[in-house]
C-alpha cells in the first residue's frame, strides 16, 4: 500500500473520529437534533447504538417545532417493497397541535388490510383496530416510540348522513379517522387525496391514473356491514359500499380486503 494511500485513510480516520466526538458532546449537551445528524451513516465504534438510543429524542425535538401542515418522520415501516434494505422512515402530516401533543397522519397509505373479518360491526370491535393497536405499532415503532405516543379517546363518531349507530368510544394509540375528523383536517378533496407506498400497492391496493387510492375511515356507512372510505380522488364516500352488490368484489365491503390504511396517532412530546 503506498504511503500516499496510508496517509488518506489516516486523514479519513481522523475525520470519522472528530464527527464521532463532536455527536458525543452534543448529547451530552442535549443536542439532539445535531447529533443525530452527525451520527446518522458514521460506522464507528457504538455510532449506530448511540443513534438509535438517541432518535426518539430527536424526533421529539422535530415534532416541537413543526407546525400544522408540516410533514414530520416519526418511527419506520416497509414502504419500498424490498426488505433486503430495511424498513424506511415514515413520514407524517401534522394535523393539529393542542398544547404539548400533536396530531399526525400518515402522509401515505402504508398498508392495505381488511376493515373486518365478518359483516356487522362496529369500530369498537373491527379487526383493523386490534391490527393498528397490536401488529402494525409493535411494527413501526420502537419501545421508546411507543411511551410517547399518547393513549387517547376515540369518540364514536356518527355518520352525518346516516344513522347507523357507530357503537361505543374507544381508548387508542393508533386510530382511524373519523367522517368528521376528515372534514374537520383537511380543507379538500384534493388535500384528502393519497398515494399508496410500493408496499401497499404489492399488497393490492387499488390506485387510479394519478397512483391515489382509497383509505378507510372508522365512520360506519350506511349499515353496519359497511365503513366509509376516502376515494381515490379525495371524497368521502359517506355510504361505504353499494350494498345491493354486496356478492361482488367491488372494493368497499369491510369483510373484503380493498381499503388502505392511514394511521392516525397523538404524540405527547412532554414524556
Amino acid at each position: 500500500m503506498s504511503g500516499l494511500l496510508l496517509k488518506e485513510i489516516g486523514k479519513n480516520d481522523i475525520i470519522v473520529s472528530n464527527k464521532y466526538d463532536r455527536a458525543m458532546a452534543l448529547i451530552d449537551s442535549g443536542d439532539y437534533e445535531e447529533a443525530f445528524v452527525l451520527l446518522k451513516g458514521l460506522d464507528y465504534r457504538d455510532s449506530a447504538d448511540k443513534l438509535e438510543s438517541i432518535k426518539t429524542q430527536y424526533e421529539i425535538s422535530k415534532l416541537s417545532k413543526a407546525q400544522v401542515g408540516d410533514y414530520v418522520i416519526f418511527g419506520s415501516y416497509e414502504q419500498n417493497n424490498n426488505t433486503s434494505d430495511g424498513k424506511e422512515e415514515i413520514e407524517w402530516l401534522v394535523l393539529a397541535r393542542e398544547g404539548d401533543r400533536v396530531l399526525l397522519i400518515s402522509r401515505y397509505a402504508l398498508d392495505y388490510q381488511s376493515y373486518n373479518s365478518w359483516k356487522s360491526v362496529t369500530w369498537e370491535k373491527c379487526s383493523l383496530r386490534k391490527w393498528l393497536n397490536g401488529t402494525f405499532i409493535n411494527n413501526a415503532f420502537s419501545t421508546n416510540e411507543q411511551a410517547i405516543i399518547q393513549r387517547t379517546t376515540v369518540t364514536a363518531d356518527k355518520n352525518p348522513q346516516y344513522n347507523t349507530s357507530p357503537g361505543n368510544s374507544t381508548t387508542d394509540k393508533v386510530f382511524l379517522l373519523s367522517i368528521k375528523e376528515a372534514n374537520k383536517y383537511f380543507s379538500s378533496d384534493k388535500a384528502r387525496q393519497c398515494e399508496p407506498t410500493a408496499y401497499c400497492k404489492s399488497a393490492g391496493a387499488f390506485k387510479d391514473y394519478q397512483f391515489n387510492c382509497n383509505w378507510w375511515l372508522r365512520s360506519p356507512g350506511d349499515g353496519s356491514e359497511n365503513a366509509a372510505i376516502v376515494q381515490d380522488d379525495g371524497s368521502i364516500k359517506y355510504d361505504g359500499i353499494i350494498v345491493e352488490n354486496v356478492n361482488l368484489n367491488f372494493g368497499y365491503l369491510v369483510t373484503v380486503t380493498t381499503g388502505t390504511v392511514r394511521p392516525a396517532l397523538w404524540v405527547n412530546l412532554e414524556q
